[in-house]
């Protein structure tokens, strides 16, 4: 989904901000259940004499305890748990609990996989709940055995269950009712206060904020950053509104406030991965509108660079298209002094807003209207003046994903080495060089000698599309939806229905 290659450098942007989590991980609960396998592995070898336990030993043990877990989240349909879209094996009754009985992949469907629990469980890439021992496994932690201390203190009041299906390496068959009487226990709505405050110090710190050289201190401030702005709201929010309220440090009526000195820094990074969002949509955008237009019959470059200036000579941009890029970027760089003017303008003109741009873009996109070409066209000039705020040697803040993955910091100096050349040769550079060579070079350089990742061609008469119909982009997902839900099941925030509030 990437065909551009751009995404890897929001994502960079997103750890900085939030590290230690992804966009998938809404619940305590599975830390806790992650916790417990291995803390209750080690423990049942340690009571067998097993000194040296093999790989797939743990890996029955964690299948099957995975296997019952997500067989009762599938039950109760519980959302944002991975593999409880498996179907039992068939026959009924008591069946096996391995991952090849129930048709999972281990890198992908289950909690310890790259995409979902592992990796944020981990002392190195996440909250510290695991840490690596001897035979290539892991081991909990001495936080991470505070989860799974207090989960087994809930398991073990279904004896029966707990000695016949948990309490044992030898492997065993379970039924539909046994899935759902633990889920009543390991369920994900329901995490002690033991678990709560363990998790809750994982993941915020109030006096690391303001410390951005740790994990814990960046993930803290950006934690702050949004209690900062939900404490100044009357009610719940929901997640893009707090978004963006920390973003304008204002709310929805227009009125801003202060903003903490030590949190300044995680607001300056959370304004560049917002303008960094609105770039990546709109070069997909751009590519997407190529595609529409090949497929339609447009097969030559000069034609589609024709139509691409009609569309963004019919919108006001309070731009003269008439004028040289130069003047143009020119032309919003003297409008834009600061980050803080730059924000400042945002909130009273909807034309210097990356969230009013996105929204425009998705909108046309939606309802298949080919202005959100020009609304992509001028969001990459914006884009581009707003680098312009930042001096020499503040420029790493706008250098992520460097040349390759065409960074802030690039998209301006490419446009600006242009010069003076009309908007007709400024788009035609954009599509030429920042989407299709883009797209060609990103596609080549993940060829694997199988799969087929070009979307486009270049033949004797042109372009032609190897898709069949247009990509349809969307806004790089953040961690900022799911930081939220976990900082409300700890007890940071609080929650009502998909709102938060302090």
């Amino acid at each position: 989904m990437d065909f551009l290659g751009l995404r890897q450098a929001n994502l960079d942007m997103m750890a900085e901000l939030i590290p230690g989590t992804n966009n998938v991980t809404s619940y305590i609960r599975p830390f806790s259940l992650l916790s417990w396998i291995f803390w209750k592995f080690h423990g049942l070898c340690e009571r067998a004499g097993k000194a040296r336990p093999n790989s797939e030993e743990m890996r029955e043990f964690r299948e099957r305890i995975e296997v019952l877990f997500t067989w009762g989240a599938r039950i109760e349909d519980t959302p944002g748990i991975p593999g409880k879209q498996a179907e039992p094996p068939p026959g009924g009754g008591a069946v096996p609990l391995t991952f090849k009985a129930w048709g999972r992949v281990q890198n992908s469907t289950s909690l310890i996989a790259a995409l979902w629990y592992g990796p944020a469980s981990k002392t190195a890439t996440g909250l510290g709940f695991l840490e690596p021992c001897n035979g290539g496994f892991f081991r909990a932690t001495d936080r991470g055995g505070q989860l799974a201390g207090a989960l087994d203190g809930i398991l073990r009041s279904d004896t029966d269950r707990y000695a016949r299906l948990l309490d044992t390496l030898t492997p065993v068959l379970a039924t539909e009712d046994d899935a759902r009487a633990l889920w009543t226990l390991w369920g994900v709505h329901s995490p002690t206060f033991v678990e709560r405050k363990a998790f809750g110090d994982a993941v915020f710190d109030r006096s690391s904020v303001g410390n951005y050289t740790t994990l814990i201190g960046q993930r803290s401030s950006t934690i702050a950053l949004a209690k900062l702005h939900l404490s100044q709201t009357a009610g719940a929010v929901p997640a893009d509104d707090v978004r963006r309220g920390m973003f304008f440090s204002g709310l929805a009526d227009g009125t801003s406030y202060p903003l903490p000195a030590e949190l300044r820094p995680a607001l300056r990074k959370w304004i560049v991965l917002q303008v960094r969002q609105l770039q990546r949509l709109a070069l997909e955008s751009l590519l997407s509108w190529c595609e529409k237009r090949v497929i339609s019959g447009m097969h030559d470059m000069e034609a589609l660079t024709k139509e691409a200036e009609l569309l963004f000579r019919a919108e006001n941009f309070g731009l003269k298209a008439d004028d040289t890029l130069a003047a143009m970027i020119g032309g919003l760089d003297a409008q834009i002094s600061s980050v803080e003017s730059f924000v400042a303008l945002g909130r009273s003109n909807t034309l210097f807003s990356p969230f009013a741009l996105i929204d425009k873009i998705q909108a046309a996109f939606n309802a298949r209207n080919e202005r959100f070409a020009a609304v992509s066209l001028y969001s990459l000039l914006l884009c581009a003046s707003f680098v312009g705020c930042f001096a020499d040697n503040e420029r790493a803040a706008v250098s992520s994903g460097g040349s390759s993955r065409l960074s802030l910091l690039h998209l301006r100096k490419r446009l600006s080495a242009l010069g003076d050349v009309p908007l007709k040769q400024a788009i035609q550079f954009v599509l030429e060089s920042m989407v299709l060579s883009q797209h060609f070079a990103t596609a080549v350089n993940r060829f694997d000698g199988e799969n087929q990742r070009l979307r486009l061609s270049i033949e004797e008469d042109g372009l032609i599309s190897l898709a069949g119909k247009p990509w349809e982009p969307t806004v790089t997902e953040d961690r900022l939806p799911t930081i939220l839900e976990l900082a409300s099941d700890c007890g940071l925030l609080s929650k009502a229905e998909n709102s938060f509030h302090f």
